[in-house]
């Protein structure tokens, strides 16, 4: 009986001790209804650190700290470390990756509604780009992200593309021909350069710069703040202010770790958020006027010269992709109102 009372003595001491072990801190994302855990998040992006995205990511995890009171951690793997942005929607889906900031056009190869963003000459500057965020249509372009397993919370978009090249600068429709020009990628950009006569190729940033130098490409389509952080001004002539495409990202969340979670720590993430996205397009547009002056003193920077001609045969490709998606019409329509 006295070795019975000790065995049961034994198991219960080792069930508390377990018990205790098991209410300690978690890694990723909580248990719905469970307040007060702790977090260690993964994030990952495709730029280097010196790119305003890697800012942000770091920004937003100086928010989720402050907001949690600690609580929540966030780690950023930034230039792709955890692999393309196919493996990163992967890993979201399956919920060992929690936020991802992906490219617009990397995205629109799934939802082909998100190729919206990608046309080109559609918005004339960084203000019409962050007003298009808000339409209902935008909207629901970031719903349609559920059906894979992702959430897509907000838009991030850096100020428009532009051209750079090696050799003579890009003046009119005629000087593209021929052309091998690198793009972020959707079909909608893609047809409408083939259809001036370039060649143009779909690159993730982390090839780009190899590509150029070693003469796979002749050109790009980049904003100015990775023509610092990434060096590109290191193997081209001309940037030319076409500022013919929107460019940015959305930040996606795994849809599995994200909703179970509390409503509490649901609402810091959102407002964390908000604050870094905020506090990010203000950056941009604080740092693009220093940014383009400083690239003034490394290439030849010049305005397009034919920016009509070039607007002509863009709205062809907006009646394509109006009559094959609706919601890309609702869209378009959107802009006009």
């Amino acid at each position: 009986m006295k070795r019975s009372k000790l065995l049961f003595g034994f198991i219960l001491m080792l069930t508390t001790l377990l018990l205790v072990a098991c209410g300690g801190s978690n890694t990723g994302t909580g248990n719905a209804g469970e307040t007060g855990k702790t977090y260690e998040f993964k994030m990952t992006h495709v730029t280097q650190t010196g790119h305003i995205w890697h800012k942000f990511s770091e920004k937003f995890a100086e928010e989720l700290a402050t907001r949690s009171d600690g609580r929540m951690k966030l780690e950023i793997f930034p230039s792709a470390q955890l692999g393309p942005e196919a493996d990163m929607v992967q890993q979201l889906s399956t919920g060992s990756l929690d936020f991802a900031l992906l490219t617009v056009p990397y995205l629109s190869t799934r939802f082909p509604e998100l190729d919206a963003w990608n046309l080109p000459f559609l918005f004339e500057g960084y203000d019409e780009v962050l007003a298009a965020q808000n339409t209902e249509p935008a909207q629901k372009m970031l719903d349609l992200l559920s059906s894979q397993g992702l959430i897509g919370m907000d838009y991030f978009f850096t100020s428009n593309h532009n051209l750079f090249v090696k050799g003579d600068a890009i003046k009119s429709v005629e000087d593209v021909a021929g052309k091998k020009l690198r793009f972020t990628g959707g079909k909608s950009v893609l047809d409408y350069w083939t259809k001036l006569g370039a060649s143009p190729i779909a690159m993730g940033l982390p090839e780009v710069y190899n590509a150029m130098q070693t003469g796979v490409i002749d050109g790009m389509s980049i904003d100015v703040n990775p023509m610092h952080s990434e060096k590109y001004y290191e193997i081209g002539d001309n940037y030319i202010l076409t500022n013919h495409m929107a460019f940015g990202g959305i930040v996606t969340a795994s849809k599995t770790n994200y909703e179970n979670m509390p409503e509490e720590d649901q609402k810091i993430i959102d407002e964390a958020l908000a604050a870094a996205i905020e506090w990010g397009e203000k950056e941009i547009v604080k740092v693009h006027d220093e940014n383009l002056n400083n690239l003034k003193d490394l290439v030849n920077v010049v305005e397009l010269e034919n920016r009509d001609g070039f607007i002509e045969e863009a709205k062809k490709v907006y009646e394509e992709y109006s009559s094959q998606y609706e919601l890309i019409k609702e869209f378009i329509d959107a802009l006009d109102k």
